[in-house]
C-alpha cells in the first residue's frame, strides 16, 4: 500500500467513525434538507445540549458538517453534501438485506412448518 493510499483509508475510516452513531446520522439527515440552528436539531432530537455539541463537534471534525454563526445563532450545514448519497446507497443497501432475510426466514419457517406436519401425521 503506498503511501497517497493510506492517507485516503484514513480518511475514509474518520468518516466512517463519525457516522458510526444513530443520533449523528439524524442530524445529517435533518441538516441536508435545510440549514439548521443547534435550537432546532435539539428541538427535533429531543437529547441533552451537552450531547448535541459533542456530536457536532465529532462531525465537525470528521470535515462533514459545518457551521455558519449568524448574530446569536449558529447554523449547521453539510460540509460534504455527496455524504447524504452515501448514506442513502447504505440505507438501500440495508433495506434489501433485510427484505432477503425475511424472504430467507420465511423459507426456513416453511421448511420447519411442513416438518412438524409430516412428524405429527407419523405419530397418528
Amino acid at each position: 500500500m503506498n503511501e497517497e493510499d493510506l492517507t485516503i483509508y484514513k480518511m475514509q475510516a474518520n468518516i466512517c467513525q463519525a457516522l458510526s452513531h444513530p443520533v449523528r446520522l439524524y442530524i445529517l439527515d435533518l441538516v441536508s434538507k435545510e440549514e439548521l440552528t443547534c435550537s432546532d436539531l435539539l428541538e427535533n432530537l429531543k437529547i441533552p445540549k451537552a450531547n448535541l455539541s459533542q456530536h457536532l463537534n465529532v462531525l465537525k471534525a470528521a470535515g462533514i458538517l459545518q457551521s455558519r454563526k449568524d448574530g446569536q445563532f449558529q447554523y449547521m450545514s453539510l460540509a460534504i453534501p455527496q455524504i447524504k448519497d452515501a448514506c442513502n446507497m447504505i440505507r438501500k443497501i440495508l433495506t434489501e438485506k433485510i427484505s432477503d432475510d425475511e424472504k430467507r426466514m420465511s423459507k426456513i419457517r416453511k421448511g420447519l412448518n411442513n416438518q412438524i406436519i409430516v412428524s405429527s401425521s407419523k405419530k397418528k
